[in-house]
């Protein structure tokens, strides 16, 4: 087999069109130069199902250090000197490989049940009501009035986080995505790690609360799970396994629920379908998970030189594992661009990731699309987003968010 050293593309999905719709390049670059180097990210990119997947379940040759930024290096001394007031940093689970990352799967899953998680359909029912209630007129902006805080209601609920709190959580999440692509000026990033301080302080404070004093929440099932380890994790890993969870419980799923309600309003038939027969919602939901990745890449690093689709990458390569241009594979999904209600192994897709790092919170977040889908369309008539708008999309690393859309409903008369 030839090889090709140095196969490389100007893929930038922080800017310009490949920010707004990154589909067109991807599927061409899937076909043409499914693995190449892009040097705006300064990574490698893979974009073929078969890569990722073969990747993916290769912890050994492709760790998960720094899985979730396009910059593995330390951020620059300024920042660092900021961030030397917070918390020491420690990897989170997801970057993490075995065997710690193993000991924190174990610990998250003592406390993350599939009962605790099931138990949470009434309230989470409840908190979505209670949005739209407050809803006025024919028309809203979804993501601050729904998306964003019913994720963040249901996630401050399962961790006990006080709803007084839950200001600071856009806040704090939205620096830390800033400090993790290190994208803007030295003001900028010193700014998001004084914010990344202080979530990082904010979480440490809750879990000696929860030493004091447990509660039946989350953080306080993690504290006591972790305490009965035999490699108890140390403090700051705690802040870090903990900050993860707040983030990724809520941001994700933000996107989730704005993603569902525009792939339903481009397919109209679908959309009824699944409204009349609402056994079809999960497919809904999963459709628009592989067309429209919350999470549309991840990151891994190469321990070794390897090969991947006949392209020679260097051990220390950095790796983007692109999940949205995977999940349009036709090796992988027959006609992958139409939303099929009825495709077979609908949870094919790599929304939520495969193998060791399979996301967690993954039956949470299908739980609240599939309540948040229902109560939004049971209650607003002839919902849709606003047509000709244009949906700005936060520049990320990892997590795809729409910043900002208009949707719109027949009001009752």
């Amino acid at each position: 087999m030839s090889h090709d050293p140095t196969p490389s593309l100007d893929f930038d999905p922080f800017s310009g069109a490949q920010l707004d719709d990154p589909v067109p390049f991807l599927n061409q670059a899937r076909a043409t130069t499914p693995v190449f180097f892009s040097p705006p990210l300064g990574t490698w990119v893979v974009t073929r199902y078969d890569h990722v997947v073969e990747i993916l379940r290769d912890p050994a040759r492709f760790s998960s250090a720094a899985s979730t930024t396009n910059v593995p290096g330390p951020p620059p001394p300024p920042v660092l000197e900021v961030l030397s007031r917070g918390v020491a940093y420690a990897p989170n689970s997801v970057d993490l490989d075995p065997p710690r990352h193993t000991l924190f799967r174990r610990l998250i899953n003592k406390a993350f049940t599939p009962r605790r998680i099931e138990s949470m359909g009434p309230e989470i029912e409840r908190f979505a009501h209670q949005l739209i209630d407050d809803f006025t007129g024919d028309q809203c902006e979804l993501v601050a009035a729904f998306a964003h805080p019913l994720p963040t209601l249901v996630i401050a609920s399962v961790l006990g986080v006080p709803r007084q709190d839950l200001g600071a959580f856009r806040r704090w999440s939205d620096e830390w995505v800033v400090l993790l692509a290190q994208r803007g000026d030295m003001a900028r990033l010193v700014q998001a790690a004084g914010e990344v301080v202080a979530f990082q302080r904010y979480v440490a404070d809750l879990v000696a609360q929860r030493r004091r004093a447990p509660q039946d929440d989350l953080i306080s099932a993690i504290v006591e799970a972790a305490a009965e380890l035999e490699e108890a994790p140390t403090e700051a890993e705690l802040v870090s396994l903990l900050m993860t969870v707040m983030f990724a419980g809520h941001e994700t799923t933000t996107s989730l629920i704005v993603n569902t309600v525009k792939q339903l309003g481009l397919h109209p038939v679908e959309r009824d379908r699944a409204l009349a027969d609402r056994g079809l919602i999960p497919a809904a939901i999963s459709e628009s998970l592989r067309l429209d990745p919350p999470v549309p890449s991840m990151y891994r690093t190469a321990t070794e030189a390897v090969e991947i689709g006949g392209v020679a990458l260097p051990a220390g390569a950095h790796i983007q594992l692109n999940f949205a241009a995977a999940n349009r594979d036709p090796a992988r999904f027959d006609e992958p661009e139409r939303f099929d209600l009825e495709r077979a192994e609908p949870e094919r897709h790599l929304s939520f990731g495969r193998g060791i790092h399979y996301c967690v919170g993954a039956a949470l977040a299908l739980l609240e699309g599939r309540i948040a889908i229902a109560a939004l369309y049971d209650r607003l008539p002839g919902l849709e987003l606003v047509p000709e708008q244009r949906i700005r999309i936060r520049p990320s690393a990892t997590v795809r968010i729409p910043e900002r859309v208009l949707a719109r409903w027949r009001a009752e008369v």
